[in-house]
């Protein structure tokens, strides 16, 4: 999923080689409580990205950024498009993009 929005995208963060699929790579380490899991939503309601995409969320994780991301403008969604907490995923963006990147994310379903 990561790699195929990547791939639809000038530019992502952290600057990784998403595309290159290693089946020996170990899973990504989740990061520790209280850093990385918010952090990109917030820089998109702070307007310094366009777009984040959480995976692996918990809806305790997701929840609080819904309403500090919808104020300041952006949008939310989980990977299906729908305004769910449950699933897991989650799409913040700036409005004009969020469609878009659900149409990548879903590309190869």
């Amino acid at each position: 999923m990561a790699a195929r929005l990547a791939g639809g995208v000038s530019q992502v963060r952290p600057l990784l080689d998403w595309t290159a699929a290693d089946p020996t790579a170990p899973e990504p380490r989740k990061p520790s409580a209280g850093s990385g899991t918010c952090h990109g939503a917030l820089l998109v309601a702070a307007g310094q990205l366009d777009a984040f995409l959480l995976l692996g969320a918990g809806p305790w994780d997701i929840a609080p950024l819904i309403p500090i991301v919808q104020e300041a403008g952006g949008t939310f969604s989980d990977l299906s498009g729908q305004y769910r907490t449950d699933t897991g995923a989650a799409l913040f963006s700036r409005p004009g993009l969020h469609q878009q990147l659900l149409d990548i994310a879903g590309a190869a379903d």
